[in-house]
């Protein structure tokens, strides 16, 4: 199942949030950067090319589904080092002085991804998780230039 469609990250992250409730799947891939294509726009802040390269995207509603069934030591660890990564692009755009907005968006999705990660396996983890995914999307879109 390939649920980034032609790779767009603004896309790519409403279709996580749809899907956040997802069950585990059988289709087992290694995570791919977000937008692996992504040029960032002249003047898009470099934050936006370290997003772009955020691998896990595409597994993150199959993980957090299975993380809502259970503990599941694959999943958490996927679940993990997405946060991992969106942490350092948080760094990035607080570096850069990004957007207060974007900063809190992804502060928010951090967390999110941190509690359910941490054991937080509940609904309102999953809407939580789902609520920042669609808020990081539409605030990073018009900043960085991602395809619509």
């Amino acid at each position: 199942m390939q649920l980034l469609g032609p790779r767009r990250l603004g896309a790519a992250l409403l279709v996580l949030a749809a899907a956040v409730a997802c069950g585990p799947d059988d289709d087992v891939r290694p995570a791919d950067a977000a937008l692996p294509s992504y040029e960032a726009p002249e003047d898009a802040p470099e934050f936006c090319t370290r997003l772009a390269g955020v691998g896990g995207l595409d597994r993150l509603p199959v993980s957090l589904g299975a993380l809502l069934g259970g503990p599941d030591v694959e999943a958490r660890t996927q679940v993990s080092q997405v946060a991992r990564d969106l942490r350092d692009v948080l760094a990035d755009v607080r570096d850069q002085d990004g957007p207060a907005e974007l900063d809190a968006a992804l502060d928010d999705l951090v967390g999110a991804l941190g509690g359910v990660a941490d054991g937080s396996r509940d609904e309102p983890a999953g809407a939580d998780v789902s609520a920042a995914l669609r808020q990081v999307g539409a605030l990073a879109q018009p900043i960085c230039g991602f395809p619509t």
